[in-house]
């Protein structure tokens, strides 16, 4: 059986290249992608065929790809948002399906989404782990479209996580539970049900919290508002991938989120990601993650 791997990177072309030529505060060196202080190495990151190797050496029938974090830069620009969607469609082939990048937190951002689901070319959207506030205009597109969208978290403001890795061992983990959250009391799984959500490496601290979440529902604690939805009903409509390294914590996924909401994905290429993925997990994507081709109103 195959199937698809949900949550890989790769660097655009179009990005490399103005890295290049110094353009959008890039540059090269000593074979890293330098970006706002970030080091992303570029040896299988902007190597297409070494991912494609990697769909070979698991049996899948293709991977889902999106942007490494460091690219989101949600104060960059419009133009900085169509140079990286250039460079998707660029890396768009049937066995490498790709998530559109949005500019989150710019009014135009429900403009851009409505007119990139209509060009049969991406399979979603990829967004980070800002604040979500003010999003209902997006998310109303996201959901008419049904919209395969994976949360992959940024970087966390915590200073105490700067030693020992915790910005990646912890900090990744906290930023989802935090995006989740806020999902979830602002009722967005609710009224907007189309959303095809996934939360990257097994929606982080989520599963975890999700019993303390209810008790602050249900004991009414200052600033939640009612919501439609149980928080574990809320959740149910979720995907996850399944990069948690654990497998107690996997059974955990399997009971808060449903067996069938669990998604194989490996963040390849990444030292944090896995070396392997799971066939049974990997089959449901491949209806998830084809490409859209809707036109919806921004309206």
């Amino acid at each position: 059986m195959a199937g698809w791997d949900v949550h890989t990177h790769l660097i655009p072309p179009t990005v490399l290249a103005a890295a290049h030529r110094g353009e959008f505060g890039l540059s090269v060196d000593s074979g890293s992608l330098v970006v706002d202080g970030s080091r992303l190495p570029l040896r299988r990151l902007a190597d297409p065929a070494a991912l494609l190797h990697w769909i070979a050496t698991q049996d899948l029938d293709g991977a889902v790809v999106s942007v490494p974090p460091p690219l989101f830069r949600y104060d960059a620009g419009a133009e900085w948002v169509e140079l990286v969607n250039q460079g998707l469609r660029e890396l768009a082939t049937p066995q490498l399906r790709v998530l559109a990048h949005l500019p989150l937190l710019d009014p135009a951002a429900p403009g851009v989404a409505a007119g990139l689901a209509g060009e049969g070319v991406f399979s979603g959207f990829a967004i980070g782990t800002p604040s979500y506030a003010g999003l209902d205009p997006l998310w109303r597109v996201l959901d008419a479209a049904e919209a395969f969208t994976l949360i992959h978290p940024g970087a966390s403001d915590d200073k105490r996580l700067d030693s020992f890795y915790l910005s990646n061992l912890l900090g990744n983990p906290y930023e989802t539970g935090v995006a989740a959250a806020s999902l979830v009391f602002a009722d967005v799984p609710g009224r907007f049900p189309g959303i095809r959500f996934c939360l990257c490496h097994g929606g982080g601290v989520t599963a975890a919290v999700a019993g303390r979440w209810q008790r602050g529902i249900d004991q009414a604690r200052p600033g939640i508002e009612p919501v439609s939805l149980p928080v574990a009903e809320a959740l149910r409509r979720f995907y996850v991938d399944d990069l948690v390294h654990d497998d107690a914590v996997l059974e955990l996924l399997t009971k808060t989120f449903g067996a069938e909401r669990v998604l194989a994905g490996s963040d390849w290429p990444f030292p944090m990601g896995s070396d392997e993925v799971s066939a049974a997990r990997s089959a449901t994507a491949e209806v998830l993650t084809r490409p859209l081709a809707t036109e919806v109103s921004a309206e």
